[in-house]
Parts: C-alpha cells; structure tokens; sequence
C-alpha cells in the first residue's frame, strides 16, 4: 500500500478495498458470525461501507434475524451485544479491522444463503512499518484558516514558484507541522516526539484546531505509531453544521493571527491534554463545540449556545476564596435554620426553605464573573450582557417576544458579539494565556491585550442588585 495515495483516494471518495477474506463476529459469547470475500468502498457522500458475500457462517438462522427484528423497540438504544466487529484482509495482503458494525443481513429463502452490508465509522489498516519514534498525522479533509509562515515550492504549467503553505513550532515536547495549500481540500497536523504521546491527543490536538479557527474539526484520517506498528485509519464524515457564525479568539484579518495564533493553539493544548480527565472531550472543548455549533442556526439559538457555553465554562473558574466571607455566610446560614426549626406551623414549607438556605452557599456564575472582571479577566460590561441576553433567551417574558426591527436585530448581534468575547476571555483565564486578541464587541474589532486593565473594585459589583 502507498499510503498517501490511499490517502487521496479516501479524500476523493474513492478508496476502494478488494477483500480475498471479510470476517463479521457479533460482540457476544457465541454470537453470529460470518465469512466470504467481498470489498469496502465509498458511498456518494464519503460515508464507508462494506459488502460481504457470505460463504460460510455459524450461530444464527433466517428466522434467529426475523425474530431480532420483530422484538426490537422503537426509541430504545441497542444493546452493545448487537453491534459487530469486522476484519479483512486486502488483495494486497493489508489488513484491515472495524468496530461497533449493525450489519443489514440480506437472506435468500431458497437455500438460506445471505448477504450482508453496511456502514463503518472507521476502518483501521495495521501496517508493519516501525516508527523510530511517537508519531502522529492528522487530515482533516477542509482547509481551515490558519496562519502559515513558511513556503515551499510549486508548479503550474511547467513554472515554478513559491506558496506559503506550512507552520512549523514546539508544544509539549512535540514538534509539529501544520500543512495546508489553497485548493487541496485537506488541512494536515503531522507531529513527532522523543517521548510517548499523551493520551487520545489526536482528540486534544483536534478541540485545538477548534478553539483558534472556531471551526469544528473533525479529522478523517490518522495515520498513528504503535509499538512496533503503524495504524492508518479512515473515518466516515462527521455531521456538522455549514456555516457557523462563531468568531475566532484572535481575527485572522488581524497582524496578531500570524505572531500569536499559534500560541494559543499551544496554551490551549497544553490545558486540554492537562485536564482531560476520563472524557471523549474535554470540557471546555464540548461547550465551545456546541456554542460553534448553535451559531450556524437562527440568531436566538446562537444566543442561548454561548449563553449557556459561559455559564457551564464559568464553573471551571477556581478563584482565591474569601475565608472572613464565607464565614459570614455559613454563620447567617445557620442562625436562619435555627429560626426555621422554631416555627412549628410551616412544615409543609420547611424543605423547600432549607433547600433556598443551602443555595445561599453555592456561588453564581455571575459572581464568578464579576470576581473575574475586577482582576482583569473579563470585561465588567460583557458579564452585564451576558446576564440580559441569558435570561431574555433562557427564560423569555412576551414582550421578548415581540416582532423585531432593525434596531432590536443590531442589539442582538452586538450583544452575541460581547458575549462570545466574554467566553473566550473566561478560557483565557482557564488556559492562562497572555497576549492579544480581538474585541469583537466594540466598533470595528480591535485588538486588545489580556489580562485587562483591573476594574475599579470601589464601584458597587452589580451582582449584589
């Protein structure tokens, strides 16, 4: 196998793998399975499937599929034990493996012959060709605006010239190269290391991508190193949404995307790969994807996605604590429990009372925030919008309601603005990044330095009103 022109031909939607053996096992003790040849190819919209035209197979009967048909429930998840594992083996000798496969069995009454089809997420190759060292590549078949520095040389009709196309830098140990030429359709991530790997940082290396272009990224092919092998798997697309509206941290109209863009990639990666405790995503990779997300939608739902991204990020927020406060607070806590103990003749209020003590001790997001502004780690005016746009979206009155004018659609959008800025700065405290980046929520988006400068902490904090 070549790799890159398999490569190509994956991103052309047109990978198409000869099997002389597929082999499809249900994941249960004595499960179904199956054996023949057949192939893997491409459906119009990329999405990999494979046909297997059975010779022999064991553990099941037309009528054992008829049955499993008639017993399943509609709305219910399948079970794991229904799902199937699949192996192959090329005309080339290359072998290929899939997982978690709901194979479609096509039987044939006559002489209970059957053919089964279907989908894959993925098909990985296992390939013997041994690293010298931890190596990962990533393509992500878009061509993502992210700032290049250095030039290679290209050619059309037999003139050459040169086309800035890669990026080079050092983040956790790693080097990496980020490669990408107009009309190529692919962006690539290729990363080499003397030491091994984090855990999933293809996925870390993927919310990264996300977080500097406001993009989602997913990546359809991985060609990774693994102990004395190399794996090179291919993904089917992702669904995602066309044309996101969610504004990058640092605008790539401004000078500052070329000297600090990545940066920030490296700041966010390093507190991705650091805090990415036992989950598929790391948290604030997961809100800011669906914040992305929400954005490609009406102006409401962008509204509510980066309402709601604040104040799930926010909660992440660890401040220094006020001791002589809080102790207050649990004092006056007490003393009202003691009074509520005392009047007999509420009983039937006295839990829900307690519960309203109780959440006198759990600080609010808003809280956090304005804390936030007077250290100079987000603008005191955006936490003021995010708190009216959050409640006119998240719990709406009628007159919220009212047709808009054009007016009321700039308000809207200025105010998204604000709010999307406010996120970013939260995850810039998250990630401690120091530098600048763009101020979407004032007049022609300038650029500005963070940390802010500190608010004026004599002014009364609005979070008390």
């Amino acid at each position: 196998m070549i790799i890159d022109e398999a490569i190509d031909a994956f991103r052309r939607g047109e990978i198409d793998i000869d099997c002389k053996r597929i082999v499809l096992c249900q994941n249960k003790e004595g499960g179904a399975r199956f054996e023949g040849q057949g192939y893997i190819r491409q459906a119009a919209d990329g999405t990999l499937e494979f046909k297997l035209y059975t010779i022999k197979y064991e553990n099941i009967r037309p009528l054992d599929d008829f049955d499993a048909r008639l017993r399943a429930v509609a709305g219910r998840l399948r079970s794991d034990d229904t799902f199937y594992d699949l192996t192959a083996v090329g005309r080339d000798n290359s072998n290929w493996t899939a997982a978690r496969i709901l194979p479609r069995l096509h039987w044939d009454i006559s002489d209970s012959s059957v053919l089964v089809t279907g989908q894959m997420q993925s098909i990985v190759a296992h390939l013997e060709l041994p690293q010298p060292r931890p190596y990962l590549r990533l393509h992500f078949f878009e061509e993502y605006n992210v700032p290049l520095r250095f030039m290679s040389k290209a050619e059309i009709q037999g003139s050459e010239y040169m086309v800035r196309d890669r990026a080079e830098f050092d983040a956790l140990g790693a080097k990496f190269e980020v490669r990408k030429r107009e009309g190529s359709g692919d962006t690539v991530v290729e990363v080499t290391s003397d030491t091994a790997f984090p855990p999933a940082f293809h996925l870390r290396i993927q919310e990264a991508l996300q977080y500097i272009t406001a993009r989602t990224a997913i990546w359809r092919v991985k060609l990774e190193s693994e102990s004395d092998k190399l794996l090179l798997e291919f993904a089917s697309p992702w669904r995602k949404s066309a044309r996101p509206q969610f504004s990058p941290p640092i605008s790539p109209a401004s000078r500052d995307f070329q000297s600090h863009a990545w940066q920030l990639f490296t700041r966010y990666l390093t507190y991705v790969v650091e805090t990415a405790r036992d989950t598929y995503w790391n948290p604030v990779a997961y809100h800011l994807y669906n914040a992305c997300e929400s954005s490609s939608n009406s102006i409401d739902a962008s509204a509510v996605g980066v309402s709601v991204a604040v104040e799930a990020i926010v909660g992440l927020v660890q401040l220094p604590s006020d001791t002589a406060k809080a102790d207050r607070l649990s004092l006056l806590q007490q003393r009202m429990r003691e009074c509520l103990a005392s009047q007999t003749g509420f009983s039937d209020l006295a839990d829900r009372m307690r519960g309203l003590i109780d959440m006198m001790g759990s600080k609010r997001p808003q809280d956090t925030l304005y804390a936030l502004a007077e250290m100079g780690g987000a603008e005191r005016a955006y936490v003021d919008t995010w708190k009216n746009l959050r409640n006119r979206h998240v719990h709406p009155t009628l007159k919220d309601l009212k047709k808009p004018d054009i007016a009321d659609y700039q308000r809207q959008f200025d105010n998204i603005y604000r709010v999307e800025v406010l996120l970013r700065q939260v995850t810039f405290h998250l990630i401690g990044y120091q530098g600048p980046f763009t101020d979407y929520g004032a007049a022609n988006f300038p650029s500005k330095q963070y940390p802010l400068i500190k608010a004026d902490t004599t002014t009364e904090n609005p979070s008390n009103s």
